[in-house]
């Protein structure tokens, strides 16, 4: 593709797949060296074969402090510095079923916030010393439409990704003045893996972005100019219609 981010460090969490791996092939496509992290070791590998000598696979689970603090380890002793962060790992929910929140049992509940919500703040936490140290650094965090309305039989996920949207908005307010510029995108439905298996195909709905328009959306956010930021920029597909009348032959 092109070279804006040569030179560049950047940490793609749940690059294993979807909006991760499509996330991780385009940055390293613009020059970026790019450490993909997500607990299937196996797609990890598959997704850094392809993408060649600027992609690294770093087995990890984000709900783990300890991981978190490895991962970002690793990117700087592979780099010496932390550029970018594309917090993109996530679940829809436990059991592919949609639910009322009365039948929610609380496994269910600590699975999904723990994997969307908890596992965002460590990741973002990890890169933090790096990046103001750096003075520059962007974190870029996953979040969903469901974090702007929520909807029904969706509570764990709808909360998680409302409280990605809280969280970025408190980081961004606190580190923005030492250059470290947070944002947040809010696709809309996505087509991918993680949706085909949700249990909720019979909702496609009849427009779907794919993986690689969020992801050119990420690079576009990470190559703004230093002193403009876009907040959470909710990314929908151009709905489809039906052609009305006939064909002119």
């Amino acid at each position: 593709m092109g070279d804006s981010l040569s030179g560049k460090s950047a940490i793609v969490t749940g690059a294993a797949g979807g909006i991760g791996a499509a996330c991780a092939r385009h940055l390293a496509a613009e020059g970026a060296q790019v450490l993909l992290v997500d607990r299937n070791a196996e797609g990890l590998d598959a997704v850094a074969a392809e993408i060649g000598a600027l992609a690294r696979a770093f087995p990890a689970d984000i709900t783990s402090e300890a991981d978190m603090a490895a991962m970002a380890e690793a990117a700087l002793e592979a780099t010496g510095r932390i550029d970018i962060l594309v917090a993109a790992a996530g679940i829809l929910r436990v059991g592919g079923t949609l639910k009322p929140v009365a039948q929610t049992t609380f496994e269910e509940w600590k699975t999904v916030i723990d994997v969307n919500l908890t596992g965002t703040f460590l990741s973002n936490r990890a890169v933090l010393a790096a990046m103001l140290a750096q003075k520059e650094g962007d974190i870029v965090n996953i979040s969903s439409v469901s974090g702007k309305q929520g909807r029904a039989f969706d509570g764990p996920y709808a909360s998680s990704k409302f409280g990605i949207v809280g969280l970025s908005e408190s980081l961004a307010e606190e580190v923005q003045r030492e250059g470290v510029r947070v944002q947040t995108v809010l696709p809309d439905a996505v087509d991918t893996e993680l949706w085909a298996q949700s249990g909720t195909a019979a909702l496609k709905p009849r427009a779907m972005l794919s993986p690689e328009r969020v992801a050119e959306f990420v690079h576009y956010l990470v190559t703004l100019p230093r002193d403009a930021f876009l907040f959470n920029s909710v990314v929908a597909p151009v709905p489809m219609r039906k052609r009305r009348g006939k064909a002119k032959g």
